[in-house]
């Protein structure tokens, strides 16, 4: 696919070519792969010398020959590493198109499609594969192919950047509106050789946007607006921000607070401010004052990094603030869209906000005293154990629970606990967010990947799968099936009923496998059966009963060969094997 690429583009001595870039290596190939052409002329300038002084200096000569093979190796070895690195920028890029979830193509300066992701494709009807070498005016209607073609000239004569929506199916079918940004591509001081095309929907950054306003309007109730001073606190004394009443009773400007940190208002700074800050009875204004504190800390993730809110609290005069934040927090965790509880060592819930509440399908007074065990099902017990010792042994964790949603369905819980085994009785603080949907959609992605799309069961990418997942003294066997006389037959009835007869033959070989065997299909008509954990007797039974049985039940003969896995060997090895027997066996047949 990169072929029609210049290699050119690529950077010289870049991790493409194995050398970390910056290193005294990378700078090295660099240097050849810039002096390469030149080293070529060199070569033949050298080997000319080296035939004209032959006759009347033999030495000089045979040193001009020298330096003229010398600078051919040279020569060599600088275009074998740019292969290489061509090579390897094929490879990342076909790697990275089959993970894109968003139309990105990639176009020349004619507008042929070098690169297109599928759901690119399939907002012109089309798959990847089809759309190679074509323009988008031999998808779209007259109109529509002169419109993009006027944008695609524009900006191949003025580069720039054009954004604008555009809608069109998805790989599913489902129509979908796209905020599609095309760029130019040109090297420096040179005509653009390429077009680069990234959409992205435009549902889900709404539905982002929705999320990021949600969350922002309770950080502004929690903190910003917050009427006693806070402070958000890194691990190691650094403040990450403050909020207008800790500008108030500090009588620093917020920006002086992030500069200094924890040690300009603890009484002892020392090695660990924090701790000075958190513990401290009182602490220090700008203008020298110590002021009587009482200050509560709760954990939080800021800027992706792990630190503390603490709302401070003045003692004189602050009982009624101190109200006012108890109702604001509780208000605040209980309308929050996370789940949020606190349990005993025991597992047993001891305060639990709305969220929890309503996604249990209970009131949340009801959940005050009973067992988070109880909202599962029995299968899920272990693991919710698990969890439960983790998180009473450890100060933090994190982790997913499997809980009963409302309707008695399985819900998975992504959850991070904090423990505080000084309270009196120590507890546990919980809050977990809901990602079934997300591991749903990674399944469905992961099955769209190893499916054949004609018969419904693993295509050769299993194979990969499967040797991930396979420990190296694994025991396990292979059946390798094909139709006789498939192409025969498929000449005479046509690809339809051909395909027909390769959905039967799936379904005949998934009925005759055990429940942890699966059935992969290579390509035509040849499949092939993986069978984990078995012995060369369950092997050859079960490919002798598909020979006996297929003819029967089917309506056409199949062949089978089989083979065990030897030592250590990996699958690819044990399949050829077992195809190497069915092919002796078919040729045996044909001599009787």
């Amino acid at each position: 696919m990169l072929k029609h690429l210049d290699p050119a583009s690529e950077r010289p001595g870049s991790a493409l070519d194995g050398a970390p870039p910056g290193s005294a290596r990378a700078r090295r190939r660099r240097l050849l792969l810039a002096l390469t052409p030149w080293l070529a002329v060199l070569a033949v300038l050298l080997g000319t010398a080296a035939g004209v002084l032959w006759a009347l200096l033999p030495m000089a000569a045979l040193g001009a020959a020298a330096g003229a093979l010398l600078t051919l190796l040279l020569t060599l070895h600088g275009s074998l590493l740019r292969r290489r690195m061509q090579r390897r920028a094929e490879t990342l890029l076909q790697a990275f198109a089959g993970e894109l979830r968003e139309p990105v193509s990639l176009r020349d300066a004619e507008g042929r499609f070098l690169f297109a992701s599928r759901p690119a494709a399939a907002m012109l009807g089309a798959e990847p594969a089809d759309v190679l070498g074509y323009t988008e005016g031999d998808f779209l209607d007259p109109e529509a192919a002169a419109g993009r073609a006027a944008e695609t000239a524009a900006l191949l004569t003025e580069p720039g950047r054009l954004t604008l929506r555009r809608r069109g199916p998805d790989p599913e079918g489902r129509m979908r509106e796209y905020l599609v940004s095309k760029l130019a591509l040109a090297l420096p001081r040179r005509r653009p050789f390429g077009l680069l095309e990234i959409g992205r929907e435009v549902g889900g950054e709404r539905a982002w946007r929705q999320f990021q306003e949600q969350r922002d309007s309770e950080w502004r109730a929690l903190f910003e607006d917050h009427p006693l001073p806070a402070l958000v606190m890194a691990q190691d004394g650094a403040l990450l921000a403050v909020n207008a009443a800790a500008e108030r009773f500090y009588a620093y400007a917020a920006e002086d607070l992030l500069a200094l940190g924890a040690n300009a208002i603890a009484v002892e700074p020392g090695n660990d401010p924090a701790l000075s800050l958190l513990r401290g009875p009182t602490h220090r204004r700008r203008d020298g004052r110590y002021m009587p504190v009482q200050v509560s800390s709760s954990p939080l993730l800021y800027a992706r990094r792990d630190a503390r809110l603490l709302l401070v609290r003045p003692r004189e005069g602050a009982a009624s603030e101190g109200e006012l934040y108890e109702r604001r927090y509780r208000d605040l965790i209980d309308s929050g869209i996370w789940m949020v509880w606190s349990q005993d060592q025991d597992g047993r819930i001891l305060q639990a906000n709305g969220a929890m509440a309503a996604a249990l399908g209970v009131d949340a007074g009801e959940l005050q005293g009973r067992l988070l065990t109880e909202f599962m099902q029995p299968e899920d017990h272990d693991a919710a154990l698990a969890m439960l010792e983790r998180s009473t042994t450890r100060r933090r964790d994190t982790g997913v629970v499997t809980l009963r949603g409302r309707g008695g369905e399985r819900h998975a819980w992504q959850y991070h606990s904090l423990a505080y085994p000084e309270d009196k009785p120590p507890q546990t603080l919980l809050i977990a967010q809901d990602i079934t949907l997300r591991q749903n959609y990674d399944r469905r992605l992961r099955e769209r990947v190893l499916i054949d799309p004609l018969t419904g069961v693993f295509n050769r990418r299993y194979i990969e799968d499967f040797a991930q997942r396979a420990e190296p003294e694994q025991r396990f066997g292979c059946i390798v099936v094909d139709v006789v006389g498939f192409k025969r037959y498929n000449d005479t009835y046509g690809h339809a009923q051909g395909d027909a007869m390769l959905r039967k033959l799936a379904q005949f070989l998934r009925a005759a496998c055990r429940s942890q065997d699966a059935v992969m299909r290579l390509g035509g008509d040849e499949f092939v059966l993986v069978l984990p954990d078995t012995g060369e007797a369950v092997l050859r039974d079960i490919a002798q009963r598909l020979e006996q049985r297929s003819e029967a039940e089917l309506g056409f003969a199949l062949s089978a060969g089989w083979a065990l896995r030897q030592g250590e060997e990996g699958f690819e090895a044990t399949m050829k094997r077992a195809d190497l027997e069915l092919l002796a066996r078919r040729a045996a047949e044909r001599s009787r």
